[in-house]
């Protein structure tokens, strides 16, 4: 079969979710071609560029627009299957369109995020009326959301979204082929071709800082004194304006690679220590499971992370990995402190 994947905003990172099980799709043996919008610009997401056949609109970011090129974007499909990864209207809506609602062809529904959040009533009107043409308002989500059932079969990230959906719990886990670290050269020499200092424990956070994955926090316990051997490895856009504020306050201690294709970060996390997750627990992260930390997993890196959605059940009890409390910086630190002391205990839960 050919199977028609319908991805949100393909200039940006939901990608990432798609993207494996795209790959598990082609393992089966069919085909697979994404469909999305680009906004601002006509690129796909850099460290996904190459992985897929695509086919693009760019479209400006107004629900207007986006009903009008995901109308285009159902007549550029050619797949046997639509497969819609998010509720939204840029992907559910056209896929909807392309199955004739679930009866011309087969339509599968993914969802990865909670994207009704903020859409209480006092809230959803507000928010309608400050961003009346945003196309992921939460009132136009609202609106879409009851057609999520013409969907017969719904993969899911974690169990609170599985308890609004139904469907089945599917971990977007990276190719444990290639995130393996037996494949891989010695820390330090990768280090040395990264140009990353030898023999400090390095902390890493790649990808896109956004209000919720708590770079910030990260940054502020860096600077705390007693964690000076500790330095951070940032992957993504160099301009972005929480790099530079690492920069500037970490100086030598903060290490700005610019973007890695998605091909490379094995070894980038082969050579690091210590992937800090530090989800802020607010009604959209309960219902989201971070690939990065998953693919650091199977990379056997330790992980620090908050105890929001499934992550305190998928880390253990503290065996494999590190559970604190949100917001505290104190124990952020005394974990970074005890791992520094305890190499061998970081190997074990890694």
């Amino acid at each position: 079969m050919k199977v028609s994947l319908f991805v949100h905003h393909l200039s940006s990172n939901p990608i990432v979710r798609a993207a494996p099980i795209a790959k598990a799709i082609q393992l089966l043996g069919h085909e697979v071609e994404v469909l999305g919008l680009t906004y601002y610009t006509n690129e796909v997401y850099q460290p996904y560029k190459d992985a897929f056949e695509y086919r693009t609109i760019k479209s400006h970011h107004d629900i207007r627009w986006v009903v009008i090129n995901g109308r285009k974007l159902a007549k550029m499909a050619t797949g046997d299957v639509a497969y819609s990864f998010k509720p939204l209207w840029d992907t559910l809506f056209p896929a909807l369109l392309y199955t004739n609602f679930g009866f011309k062809k087969r339509l599968l529904l993914d969802a990865e995020d909670n994207e009704l959040w903020d859409a209480g009533i006092g809230n959803g009107i507000k928010e309608l009326f400050k961003h009346k043409y945003y196309p992921i308002n939460p009132v136009y989500n609202r609106l879409l959301h009851p057609f999520s059932h013409f969907a017969k079969y719904k993969t899911v990230v974690c169990s609170q979204l599985q308890k609004r959906y139904g469907g089945d719990i599917v971990l977007h886990g990276p190719d444990a082929e290639r995130f393996n670290p037996d494949l891989y050269a010695d820390k330090e020499e990768l280090r040395k071709k990264f140009s990353l200092p030898p023999n400090v424990p390095l902390l890493l956070f790649a990808g896109r800082p956004v209000f919720y994955n708590g770079l910030p926090s990260v940054i502020e316990a860096l600077q705390n004194s007693e964690v000076q051997n500790w330095q951070l490895v940032l992957a993504g856009d160099r301009e972005n304006p929480e790099f530079k504020w690492a920069k500037e306050v970490l100086g030598n201690r903060c290490h700005l690679l610019g973007f890695v294709p998605n091909v490379a970060m094995p070894e980038l996390l082969k050579m690091v220590d210590v992937v800090p997750i530090i989800q802020t627990p607010i009604p959209s992260t309960e219902m989201q499971i971070p690939a990065k930390m998953l693919e650091a997993m199977s990379m056997g890196k330790g992980i620090i992370a908050t105890d929001v959605s499934d992550m305190k059940r998928i880390l253990g009890d503290d065996s494999r990995g590190w559970i604190i409390e949100f917001g505290s910086q104190s124990k952020f630190i005394e974990v970074l402190k005890f791992i520094e002391s305890n190499v061998g205990e970081l190997e074990k839960r890694g």
